[in-house]
């Protein structure tokens, strides 16, 4: 894996996961009024990157390139 595709890789999923559960804490916590729909979309989007993040980074295996 090259370094510019980790790097994105890594902003990217960070992004998904921070701007997911930001928003599903936000809705959770302050919003007056939210819908079912938004708190799954949000709770999709988080975990989606939360689990983008660990298998690109935390399980991921080493390759055979030298």
């Amino acid at each position: 894996m090259g370094a510019v595709r980790r790097i994105l890789s890594l902003v990217l999923a960070l992004a998904l996961m921070i701007a997911g559960f930001g928003f599903l804490a936000y809705l959770l916590l302050l919003a007056p009024a939210w819908s079912w729909g938004m708190v799954a979309g949000s709770g999709f989007s988080g975990t989606l990157g939360a689990y983008w993040l660990y298998e690109d980074f935390i399980n991921a295996t080493p390759n055979d390139e030298k």
